[in-house]
């Protein structure tokens, strides 16, 4: 009786481990870029040492959002590093030439997809556009994405 609770344990905990295993396969890593700052990559040591001090810093339960003047970067607290960068800087231009205020249609036509909601994501550079009166408001680089 024993080997058969057994077997079917193991059975089961592979089966648990391989949902796990499919479930890292669903999201993607990027290592985007803003003014010397790396999705994934940088620590709030080097957000310090190349921005300076944040003009607010906001705790929550996962990560810590530390406020500048043109972006937001907020920090994992697992790891210390950098999960997303917030950008409202309207001088920047991402990997596909987008710009705070630009239209939805644009990015719509630039992403090949429609969708009526608050955000549209661009899967391929790991870029979510946040839409207010379908203009760009703000421009996330995520470190990670579902696919």
């Amino acid at each position: 009786m024993f080997k058969h609770i057994s077997a079917l344990f193991i059975v089961l905990l592979f089966a648990v481990l391989s949902d796990a295993v499919h479930a890292f396969d669903d999201v993607m890593n990027y290592d985007s870029e803003y003014k010397n700052i790396k999705v994934g990559q940088s620590t709030l040591q080097s957000l310090k040492h190349h921005h300076g001090k944040a003009v607010r810093v906001v705790e929550y339960d996962n990560f810590t959002k530390y406020r500048y003047k043109k972006f937001d970067a907020t920090i994992n607290h697992l790891d210390g590093k950098v999960r997303t960068i917030i950008i409202f800087d309207r001088s920047y231009k991402d990997a596909n030439y987008l710009s705070i205020g630009e239209s939805r249609s644009k990015v719509e036509r630039t992403l090949r997809a429609s969708k009526s909601a608050k955000h549209l994501v661009d899967n391929e550079n790991g870029i979510v556009y946040w839409f207010s009166d379908d203009k760009v408001s703000k421009i996330v680089l995520a470190h990670q994405l579902r696919r």
